[in-house]
């Protein structure tokens, strides 16, 4: 998974809807193991699969059915979820999804994700305004600027969309505009850490629920990705999956760090 980009392949959750919703891996389809035989035509045989459950049990029994339906490469995740080393997403299939219903034009979603990643900014700018040592600012400023860069990137690619592009402060004007109380993957940072903030205290807490919306914002490109009418809106939504998978690979590192 690592050595390819997220639509090089499907990835299959075949646990039940509970399990999926309590935790799966981001961008995952769940198509529960009892569903499958009737729902082998909502998974495309032109890519690998990649199959997991919660042990490596109920996606063998689903990698023998697929391989003899005629799907030419199938994988097992051996040791499912309870052996996955990566980070995970949570909610069910709607969960952010009412932001994007997959019709948009590049645009359009590009104004969306703009907004949504100004929002993640705010909320470390705002952590780094409240810490009380260097050491956090520096920290909290570092993960500010992430996601300005990926506004960077997004505001370059809006340019190479559009006929008529406006200058930076009206288009970021014009992309708030478009998605209110809303941060990255759905999430409303503020009504979240209201109510679960005990559980993300100190350095290590905020990088944590950092990578969980990161992880979520994931999740969310990919599942918008997959409904996308056209190939150029699938492409936007692709590279904003890969530019999040690039943050969470940041976001370890750092936890990492302070783990150690």
């Amino acid at each position: 998974m690592d050595g390819h980009r997220p639509d090089d392949f499907i990835l299959l959750d075949v646990r039940q809807e509970g399990e999926y919703e309590e935790f799966h891996l981001p961008g995952a389809r769940l198509v529960p193991l009892v569903d499958l035989p009737d729902r082998l035509e909502d998974i495309p045989d032109d890519r690998p699969v990649i199959i997991y459950c919660a042990a490596g049990g109920r996606s063998m029994a689903a990698a023998s059915l697929l391989e003899g339906q005629g799907f030419s490469e199938v994988i097992n995740m051996v040791g499912g979820v309870m052996a996955w080393q990566g980070h995970g997403a949570f909610g069910p299939m709607e969960l952010g999804m009412v932001a994007f219903v997959g019709t948009e034009t590049p645009g359009q979603i590009i104004f969306k994700a703009y907004a949504m990643e100004n929002s993640l900014q705010e909320f470390y700018v705002l952590r780094a305004d409240l810490a009380e040592t260097k050491e956090r600012i520096e920290l909290f400023m570092e993960l500010a600027g992430y996601e300005d860069r990926h506004k960077d990137v997004l505001f370059e690619l809006y340019g190479k969309r559009v006929d008529s592009v406006p200058d930076r402060d009206n288009f970021e004007l014009m992309a708030l505009e478009s998605v209110k109380n809303l941060s990255e993957g759905g999430i409303n940072i503020s009504a979240f850490l209201e109510e679960h903030g005990e559980a993300f205290d100190g350095d290590l807490g905020v990088l944590q629920f950092a990578a969980m919306v990161e992880a979520q914002a994931l999740d969310f490109y990919l599942r918008c990705a997959a409904r996308a009418v056209n190939s150029e809106t699938e492409a936007v939504l692709q590279l904003l999956a890969r530019e999040e998978k690039a943050h969470l690979r940041l976001l370890g590192r750092h936890m990492d760090r302070l783990g150690e």
